[in-house]
């Protein structure tokens, strides 16, 4: 039996023909194979919700494990205060995490995700999401 032929029958467990005169010793083990590169590129989605059924469209990014940004500049008042309340839900529903980082801006991100803020802006100290106009 050819070297390379008894490698694979030993490699596959099978002992040697102890006729064969051949002295078989047992293999060291292997150890697990783990790889280095393990952690995947994350993408933060940012949106800017028109209607209130694009505020659904932002949930299913955080139920995807996918940071989103949600900037409601340009929404009316009543449309972002809806769109907060259901996303602080939904963020709240997944043991996620909710942060203000500007003026009608919001970040909403899933467990996995910890914001960490140097400073907490005085508006959110206050305790009002949207000062009154």
């Amino acid at each position: 039996m050819s070297r390379m032929m008894q490698r694979m029958w030993n490699f596959l467990g099978f002992e040697e023909d102890e006729r064969a005169g051949l002295s078989h010793e047992p293999a060291p083990p292997r150890a697990p194979v783990f790889s280095l590169h393990t952690q995947r590129t994350m993408e933060i989605v940012v949106i800017e919700p028109a209607a209130y059924d694009q505020a659904q469209t932002a949930a299913d990014y955080l139920k995807t494990h996918r940071p989103i940004v949600v900037n409601l500049r340009a929404a009316e008042h009543d449309l972002s205060r809806r769109v907060v309340d259901f996303l602080s839900g939904v963020t709240y529903a997944l043991d996620g995490h909710m942060q203000r980082v500007g003026d009608e801006i919001f970040l909403f991100t899933p467990r996995q995700v910890v914001i960490t803020a140097e400073q907490v802006r005085e508006q959110a100290a206050a305790g009002s999401l949207f000062p009154i106009d």
